[in-house]
């Protein structure tokens, strides 16, 4: 098939839009970003493999946005030697025609014809899906954005298989290998998994198998239990006739009750010790007190002592302090005297000087005020001339930007005027006798040439009319240049120009107001650094400096100001010097002060504790005399010697009788004596559960039914050998059938490596393409001797290599008969300069046999491609 002419009316984005003059071989359509390329694909799908009948989402899809109008499409194109013209209408009142020089078609008839001369299926009820109902075309009108993605042959691959069968004939990548293929996977799927796990009734087989010597193995162990467990009886019952015979539990019991009485006796003299040792502790508690009573009268004595010793030296020392205050009182009154005298000179010399600064803050504030006032009226002059600048530069609209612009418009008016030009007819006209000539009705000047870029009537005078139809495209130039003229006109207007010269001045106009506010502006910087408000709130702040100071005081000298600064700081020296004589004097007194204020209070507290410690140790000798506090001490020290001698012999006693072995022998009968209970019970138990048990056993009939076990298992084992052989024939088959199909790969893929090639020696010598056999997707891509997983290279390669391959599959389809056309949107996006450059010599290749559509917003791209461009907009 190919494409001749496409019109679209209202589909999407495009309102009205015709692509023409669509060559065999390579035929370029080139827009800008939103020209409607996609849409324009999008409408050649929907004229082709839409149901013109269609509805729901589909029919919505078509529809411009927030529109209700009827999309309609019409395709000229060739096939098989004739010349075909089809149209659509969808949504409102849809219509389908197709016309060729064999019939006429209409209605649903449109749809059955086009399956049958394109090869796709037609969609059910809802749209059509490139991989599901669009056969080759899905697979070779590559959509934007997804050239470097899978081939997605989908539906395509049974028209490419058919070819490939037409050329290498049925092996076992045709429809017979298939079939004998599927065939032998449906066999070995009786018996086997995905896994390779057994399944079906061999796998049943195996599991009733195992299920059978389980339970074998089950039986063989309760049969030799049953003969255990009658042993196991009878030493029970031997153990337990032998702790009769020996009367082992009576013998325990008889040596637990000699071992407690024996811990009785321990446990007494333990009681006698513990008694003796407290009989003890309490005589040399007794004791302790009589000494502590002892020591207490010495301490108090003592301290009286210490107390009469502390008064006689307080006393001494109070007198030595009071001789130390009467001399820094003199000292102080002295001291306070003299700081007065100096106080009185340092005031005389501060109203000296505070009088002089007075006079000279004046008169700086008045040199201030004065430069603050001349700085001021040099910054509201520049803000003055600043804003004049501005509003000059305002009133003109012109901006680089708007200048850009028209100077843009203006070279696309000249360049599509000359272009108009060149592609135009010239005439010049030589009349005889002055005779007239008019062009179109209108008077010509006989001595000057004429352009002609479309149809028109010249009238010869004494000739006749001739008529002249300029071809090559010069009336769509000629458009070019009166819409080009037209934006530059429009534009200028806009901008209250008349040219763009005028444009020019007037932005240089407009720059020159902008430079003279700028430099106004630095000027108002440099004399207002903070503002000209902040000027303003200097110049009122001196102002008030001035009115603070007020006048009457006389002229500025700056002489008399040090002289007097020199007397202030002479006096305010003195004053400290004799301020810090007199802190001096009154610390000294204030301290000696404290001092005998403080032991005044401490010898009347040693006076007070003296007499309180006095009449203490008179009471308590009162009470108890000191001989009393003696013969106490002696009678508890004989006491507490009497009581230690019965705490040892008692201690003597105990461990004559050993209590330590008297405890283990306890333990250990207690332990034997439970042990050989435990012992008599648990044989009763065992010896009881046993009889129940083998009782049981007896009943089940274990022995008959594992001879039954037996015969059963070895039936299924002969016939699980049968099905083992029948699943490993069919696995066998399986495997034999896929390596026959791998090995024949070469032959099957063949023509499609052989079509690549060619492609890939112009891209990137010794490199091939790796198809999977069974969905003729791209699984890899081979160079160097290394094979590399598609989804493994980069974007641009993948996109190389897939249009590459669906140039080789068209190859084949064409070899067959069924020739498509192969449609690029922006397929090349991801394709660096050198490689886009190899890309081209593809394509020419491809060119040679097969109509090559390439849609693209990148015209630089394809200017050097050598094949036609058509323009959209």
């Amino acid at each position: 098939m190919r494409l001749r002419r496409i019109e679209v009316r209202d589909f999407r984005k495009l309102q009205h839009l015709v692509v023409e003059g669509l060559g065999d071989g390579l035929n370029v359509v080139v827009g800008d970003n939103e020209a409607g390329k996609s849409t324009l694909l999008a409408a050649l799908r929907a004229v082709l493999f839409e149901r013109h009948r269609v509805g729901g989402r589909a029919a919505q899809g078509m529809l411009p946005f927030g529109q209700s109008v009827r999309p309609e499409i019409r395709l000229d194109f060739d096939l098989g030697g004739e010349a075909w013209r089809l149209r659509k209408a969808f949504v409102q009142k849809p219509e389908a025609e197709l016309e060729s020089p064999r019939g006429r078609w209409s209605g649903d008839e449109v749809e059955e014809k086009l399956a049958e001369l394109l090869g796709f299926t037609p969609p059910g009820a809802g749209g059509s899906k490139p991989g599901e109902h669009q056969g080759a075309y899905g697979l070779l009108w590559v959509q934007q954005g997804t050239a470097h993605e899978a081939l997605g042959v989908g539906a395509g691959r049974e028209g490419i298989a058919a070819a490939l069968e037409t050329e290498v004939g049925q092996v076992l990548g045709g429809e017979r290998g298939r079939a004998l293929l599927t065939a032998a996977e449906r066999r070995r799927a009786d018996h086997w998994t995905k896994l390779d796990k057994p399944r079906g009734p061999w796998k049943e087989l195996r599991e009733e198998v195992e299920e059978l010597e389980a339970r074998q193995a089950d039986l063989r162990r309760r049969w030799e239990a049953h003969d255990g467990k009658v042993s196991d009886l009878a030493a029970r019952q031997e153990a337990l006739a032998r702790h009769e015979r020996e009367d082992s539990l009576g013998q325990a019991q008889r040596d637990l009750a000699a071992a407690r009485v024996a811990e009785g006796q321990a446990a007494r003299l333990e009681q006698g010790l513990r008694e003796a040792e407290g009989r003890r502790k309490l005589a040399a508690a007794a004791r302790d007190a009589a000494e502590g009573r002892r020591a207490a009268r010495a301490a108090l004595v003592g301290r009286r002592d210490a107390a009469a010793r502390a008064l006689a030296s307080a006393q001494e020392e109070a007198g030595a302090l009071r001789g130390v205050l009467e001399a820094h009182d003199a000292a102080a009154r002295g001291a306070a005297g003299r700081l007065a005298e100096a106080r009185g000179a340092r005031d005389r010399a501060t109203e000296r000087l505070a009088a002089g600064e007075r006079a000279l803050r004046r008169q700086e504030a008045r040199e201030a005020l004065g430069r603050l006032e001349a700085q001021l009226r040099g910054a509201e002059e520049a803000e003055r001339r600043r804003r004049v600048a501005l509003a000059g530069a305002a009133a003109v609209a012109i901006t680089a930007a708007a200048l850009k612009e028209v100077e843009a418009l203006a070279q696309a008016r000249d360049r599509t005027l000359a272009r108009s030009q060149a592609a135009s007819v010239r005439i010049d006209f030589a009349p005889d006798d002055g005779r007239a000539v008019t062009v179109d009705g209108r008077a010509q000047d006989a001595g000057a040439p004429v352009w002609l870029a479309a149809d028109a009537e010249i009238m010869l005078e004494g000739f006749g009319r001739l008529r002249v139809r300029p071809g090559g495209g010069a009336g769509d130039l000629a458009r070019e240049a009166e819409d080009a003229g037209r934006a530059l006109a429009e534009r200028l207007a806009a901008l209250g120009v008349a040219d763009p010269a005028e444009a020019r001045a007037a932005l240089q106009r407009r720059l020159a107001c902008e430079g003279e506010a700028e430099a106004q502006a630095r000027l108002v910087e440099a004399l207002a650094p903070q503002g000209i408000e902040a000027l303003q709130a200097a110049v009122a702040a001196q102002r008030s400096v001035l009115d603070e100071v007020g006048d009457g005081i006389g002229e500025a000298d700056a002489a008399v100001v040090e002289a007097a600064r020199a007397d202030l700081h002479a006096a305010m020296g003195t004053v400290a010097g004799v301020e810090a004589e007199a802190k001096a004097a009154e610390a000294a007194r204030v301290a000696a002060d404290r001092d005998l204020a403080t032991l005044e209070g401490r010898t009347a507290g040693l006076a007070r504790e003296h007499e309180a410690l006095g009449a203490e140790l008179a009471e308590a000798r009162a009470a108890v005399p000191d001989e009393a506090l003696e013969a106490a001490l002696g009678q508890a020290g004989a006491e507490l010697l009497a009581a230690e001698a019965a705490e040892g012999a008692a201690r003597a006693a105990l461990e004559a009788s050993d209590p330590e072995v008297v405890r283990l022998e306890m333990k250990r009968a207690e332990r034997a004596e439970q042990a050989i209970r435990a012992d008599i019970d648990r044989l009763g138990r065992e010896k009881r559960d046993l009889e129940v048990e083998l009782g049981a056993l007896g009943r089940e009939g274990v022995g008959e039914q594992l001879a039954e076990v037996e015969g059963l298992l070895e039936l299924r084992r002969r016939q699980l050998g049968l099905r083992g052989q029948e699943a490993a024939a069919s696995k066998l088959l399986h495997e034999a059938l896929v390596a026959a199909q791998s090995e024949s790969k070469d032959r099957w893929l063949g023509p499609v490596r052989e079509k690549v090639r060619p492609y890939l020696r112009l891209l990137q010598p010794d490199t091939d393409v790796v198809l999977n056999e069974t969905t003729l997707e791209i699984e890899g891509f081979r160079r160097d001797g290394r094979e590399e997983a598609f989804h493994d290279l980069s974007i641009g390669a993948r996109e190389q290599v897939a249009v590459v391959t669906r140039l080789a599959l068209a190859d084949i389809l064409r070899g067959a008969g069924r020739s498509a056309a192969v449609i690029l949107d922006d397929a090349l996006v991801n394709t660096d300069e050198a490689r886009l450059s190899r890309m081209h010599l593809v394509l020419h290749r491809a060119a040679e046999n097969l109509q090559v559509l390439v849609l693209t917003c990148r015209e630089r791209d394809f200017r050097q491609l050598g094949a036609p461009l058509v323009r959209i907009r």
